[in-house]
């Protein structure tokens, strides 16, 4: 089965919860994975208004929408190498 196409959103809660959050809300939200323990994948098609709305529904636990600052923290709370160092995240397919 191949996976949708879209932007990848990586959020800090277990895909059921993200589940939740996002019951009813559309806004080109395709598929949503686990990414390991507290962190899912949201796979998107939002832009502009609709993926601040998206983003501001994770304000909270914190988003990653690419390379970012939060991913960065998680992994060094952990004393791992960061993904945006390395160019790989974890549960995300490479291209």
């Amino acid at each position: 089965m191949a996976d949708p196409k879209g932007i990848h959103l990586i959020v800090n809660l277990s895909a059921s919860q993200t589940r939740r959050r996002l019951k009813g809300f559309g806004h080109g939200v395709r598929k949503i994975q686990s990414a390991g323990k507290n962190q899912a994948i949201i796979i998107h098609t939002a832009t502009g208004e609709h993926l601040m709305e998206l983003e501001a529904k994770f304000a909270d636990v914190g988003s990653v929408n690419g390379r970012s600052s939060v991913c960065e923290r998680s992994a060094d709370n952990r004393g791992l190498s960061t993904a945006a160092n390395t160019g790989h995240f974890p549960g995300v397919p490479h291209t």
